[in-house]
């Protein structure tokens, strides 16, 4: 299926712009009961990105973003919504923002957001929200069993692997308009 023909599919749509690569890939997906199925991809150029995203705002259809093998896949337009392909893993309306594990969080209560790195394991990495009184809410996190299986995996493994996570802060951090610090290499 083209991506055109996608764009054309009944129900609710998500276009996704993926952060990897010189070209730009942008992924659309059928949304239904929190699940993301993929229906078509096509790569183009930055001039072609812009066009295109303007024509599907025109459209009404919500814009999100990922990054290569990513296991999440976010939108800042219409609230800030993440997901894997099977769930929603954190969804923030208006004052609030929600995490499937049980974090409930007020926009206006969040001081930052961490894209984080843990010290432990190379394979553990995400982004959390800190509260003004410094609860830690995570919003997405991985563990990545490629760290822990393959002994040469290092610093340029998560560079690459988890790329997401700072893409994912930042979008997150501007959508809740506090700042962004990122602890990844």
């Amino acid at each position: 299926m083209t991506v055109d023909q996608a764009l054309d599919h009944p129900g609710e749509l998500l276009a996704v712009w993926d952060h990897s690569g010189a070209n730009h890939a942008l992924l659309v997906y059928s949304s239904g009961d929190g699940k993301l199925e993929l229906l078509a991809v096509e790569r183009m150029g930055a001039m072609q990105r812009e066009a295109k995203t303007t024509s599907l705002r025109r459209r009404g259809i919500r814009i999100g973003a990922t990054d290569g093998a990513s296991p999440f896949i976010w939108s800042k337009d219409g609230g800030f919504t993440v997901w894997t392909l099977t769930s929603v893993v954190a969804d923030g309306r208006d004052d609030t923002l929600k995490t499937t594990a049980g974090g409930v969080v007020r926009r206006a209560d969040v001081a930052s957001v961490v894209s984080f790195l843990a010290v432990d394991s190379l394979g553990h990495r995400g982004v959390k929200a800190v509260t003004r009184s410094g609860v830690e809410i995570v919003i997405a996190e991985e563990d990545s069993a490629a760290a822990k299986l393959d002994p040469t995996y290092g610093m340029d493994n998560v560079m690459i692997d988890a790329a997401w996570a700072t893409f994912l802060g930042r979008d997150l951090a501007a959508w809740l308009n506090v700042p962004h610090t990122d602890e990844l290499p």
